[in-house]
């Protein structure tokens, strides 16, 4: 009994094997280099063409980041393209901080597949210039001040630099940042910036706006926000 078992038991997974042979032989496949790239903060790139196993009829190549990046497409950003005979996906400076998926379709009158690639794009280091303001109000993004400048270094570091009344001041702090949104405590007074930090295709090159306080709740939202902030990494 056990013997008819071990056979059934064979003959099951011989099956399974000779079918996925089969879907082997005769299904799409799209293969790039590189499933997951990764990139440093305002460097444009693209893939190599990937391989594909056209049965007959050569087809052509669509894409989307949908629905992870809802309600936006990257693509209808200009953010991402995808050249449709080759299947070359290329990003621009404004691709977004930390890893974006990328789902793309090749297909023809008769078959089609989808893979991943995901980007990981870093911030590692940069020298940025701005200024604050006193305005709490919904409004509050409208103007700012100047004359300021902060120094985020690789190793983890911030230091700014500032005018407040006609003195020159100056901070020293860390950074941390999750996907956009980066966060920056200062030694002094417990002062902390929080904000989304973005890349452009044009200039400025990237900027970093949001708000600025004191201390952090166990949310990591700013306790005491006293206005907001905008700082510029410019001829990048």
């Amino acid at each position: 009994m056990k013997t008819i078992k071990y056979i059934g038991a064979l003959f099951f997974i011989i099956i399974i094997n000779a079918c996925n042979n089969d879907d082997d032989n005769n299904g799409l496949r799209v293969v790039y280099e590189e499933s997951f790239i990764e990139t440093s903060f305002l460097e444009a790139g693209e893939t190599l063409p990937p391989a594909v196993n056209w049965s007959e009829e050569r087809g052509t190549f669509s894409a989307t980041t949908l629905p992870n990046t809802a309600p936006d497409d990257l693509f209808n950003r200009n953010t991402l393209s995808i050249d449709e005979e080759t299947g070359v996906l290329s990003w621009d400076r404004s691709i977004p901080l930390g890893e974006t998926e990328v789902f793309i379709t090749a297909s023809n009158s008769i078959e089609s597949t989808t893979v991943t690639v995901t980007i990981k794009n870093t911030f590692i280091e940069g020298l940025f210039y701005g200024g604050f303001n006193n305005d709490v109000t919904d409004n509050s993004n409208e103007s700012f001040g100047s004359g300021s400048s902060i120094n985020f270094t690789k190793e983890g570091t911030a230091g700014l630099l500032g005018i407040s009344d006609g003195d020159i001041f100056s901070m020293e702090g860390t950074w941390i940042i999750d996907g956009s949104i980066m966060t920056v405590n200062f030694d002094n007074n417990n002062r902390v910036l929080k904000g989304y930090l973005n890349g452009r295709s044009g200039e400025p090159g990237a900027t970093f706006r949001g708000e600025w306080g004191e201390g952090l709740d166990q949310n990591n939202n700013i306790e005491n926000i006293n206005g907001a902030f905008r700082f510029l990494l410019e001829g990048e």
